[in-house]
C-alpha cells in the first residue's frame, strides 16, 4: 500500500508538470447543434477539447442581424453514475470481504473545468454508497459498547435458528472529489489523478438467513457501525473512449480507532461517459 501512495503521489507531480506546458488552446470544430424556442434561434458547437460556443443572432432597428458568440470552458452534468467494488486486507482482524457483492455505487453532479485542450479539471460532489459482504455468511458483525465484534451466526446473544446466507455492513458519505485531468487532443486517452473527502451519512449492519420453516429473515442494525464519520483518500482514472476506470484508496482507517479493526479500504470500478 504504502508503494501505491508514493506512485500516485509521484503521477500528481507528474501530472501537474505537463498541465503546466499544455498550452495548446487551438480547436477542431466538432459537432453542432441549433435550437429554435418562440421564433428565436441559437446554436452550440461542441469542439474536441471539450469546450463550447454559443452562437445567436440579433435583429437590431437598422435591420442588421448581428451574430454573438459566448465560450464556454466549464461544463455542468447534473447526474453521472459509478459503479464498483469495495475490498480491504485479509489480515487486519475483519472478515474476508466477497468481491461480488461489495459494491461501491455513487450518484454525483459534475463541473468540470477546461483552461486547454490537454488539460481538464474535473470535480463532483455527491453519494457514495460502501457495501461489504462477508464471504463468510456465517460471520455477522455485532456493535458492542466497547466496539465492533465479528460472532459466529451461532453464538448471537439471543439469536434466531436457522441457516445463515448472507452476511455485510455499509456505510454512505456524501463526497467531494477533485481530479486534475490529462488528455488527449481528440479526449479518446485520459489519465487523471487527485483526492476525495466524504463525511458520513449513514450506515448499517445487516445478515439475511432462512428459518427453521425455510422463509427467508433479514435483520438489521440501524447503525454507523463505528465506520469512520470522515473519509478521505487518493483516486486515480484512466479513460478510453466513453469509459473510465477508477480507483480509490483510503487514507485514514474504515472504523473508529479503538472500536474496529485497523485498516484501510479500497474501491475500484467504471463509468461511462
Amino acid at each position: 500500500m504504502r508503494k501505491f501512495n508514493l506512485a500516485l503521489a509521484l503521477f500528481s507531480l507528474f501530472s501537474l508538470g505537463v498541465m503546466a506546458q499544455s498550452t495548446d488552446s487551438s480547436q477542431v470544430e466538432g459537432k453542432e447543434k441549433s435550437y429554435t424556442v418562440f421564433g428565436k434561434s441559437w446554436k452550440v458547437i461542441k469542439y474536441e477539447d471539450g469546450t463550447k460556443v454559443y452562437e445567436w443572432e440579433e435583429d437590431h432597428s437598422n435591420n442588421e442581424v448581428h451574430i454573438n458568440k459566448r465560450s464556454s470552458k466549464f461544463e455542468y452534468n447534473f447526474l453521472e453514475t459509478e459503479v464498483g467494488i469495495n475490498i480491504y486486507p485479509n489480515d487486519k482482524g475483519a472478515p474476508q470481504v466477497k468481491p461480488w457483492g461489495s459494491w461501491f455505487v455513487s450518484l454525483q453532479s459534475v463541473g468540470t473545468w477546461k483552461p486547454s485542450k490537454n488539460f481538464h479539471l474535473r470535480s463532483t460532489l455527491g453519494v457514495s454508497w460502501y457495501n461489504f459482504k462477508f464471504d463468510d455468511e456465517r460471520i455477522i458483525a455485532v456493535k458492542n459498547p466497547d466496539g465492533l465484534d465479528f460472532v459466529n451466526f451461532d453464538e448471537l446473544p439471543n439469536g434466531p435458528e436457522g441457516t445463515p446466507t448472507k452476511s455485510k455492513i455499509s456505510a454512505s458519505y456524501a463526497t467531494l472529489t477533485i481530479v486534475p485531468t490529462i488528455r488527449t487532443n481528440n479526449g479518446n486517452f485520459r489519465v487523471g489523478a487527485g483526492g476525495y473527502a466524504g463525511y458520513r451519512l449513514g450506515g448499517r449492519g445487516k445478515y439475511v438467513y432462512d428459518d427453521t420453516n425455510g422463509d427467508k429473515q433479514k435483520s438489521y442494525t440501524k447503525s454507523n457501525m463505528y465506520a469512520e464519520n470522515f473519509r478521505y483518500g487518493l483516486r486515480g482514472e484512466i479513460g478510453v473512449g466513453d469509459v473510465t476506470f477508477f480507483l480509490n484508496y483510503d487514507l485514514n482507517d474504515l472504523f473508529q480507532p479503538g472500536l474496529g479493526p485497523e485498516m484501510q479500504a479500497m474501491s475500484f470500478g467504471l463509468r461511462v461517459n
